[in-house]
Order: structure tokens, then C-alpha cells, then sequence
């Protein structure tokens, strides 16, 4: 029986631009050079959307900082 991967992510702070709450995603981890993108992010406080810009997919979150 094959045992399970583990999770190969990189925990991020980010911020929602409306009410200021600090929130962390889970980005996947790569190795060498990734493109920065924005990607979007739901409060978990106030569930306003907001961008976010990330080296890389979110992957897991938001979850309390």
C-alpha cells in the first residue's frame, strides 16, 4: 500500500482591503522561477472578495492568522 503524499504548500499572510483582517492562504511550493499573479480571496470576517497577489496557486484557505 502506497503511503499518502504530504501536502507541499507554503503558508501567506494576506490581508482583506476591506476590514483589514489578516488571514492565511496555502500556496503551492515550487521550486525555481513562478510568475506573480492575482488571484481573489474571500473574508472570512466580512465576505468581501479581494485580490491578492501570490507567486503561485492558493492551493487551501483562507484560515485565521
Amino acid at each position: 500500500m502506497e503511503s499518502a503524499q504530504p501536502a507541499r504548500y507554503v503558508p501567506m499572510p494576506v490581508t482583506c482591503t476591506s476590514c483589514n483582517e489578516k488571514q492565511i492562504v496555502h500556496i503551492a511550493a515550487t521550486t525555481g522561477f513562478s510568475q506573480m499573479g492575482d488571484q481573489e480571496v474571500e473574508c472570512l470576517k466580512c465576505k468581501d472578495v479581494f485580490r491578492v497577489m501570490v507567486p503561485a496557486r492558493i492551493i487551501a484557505g483562507p484560515f485565521p492568522a
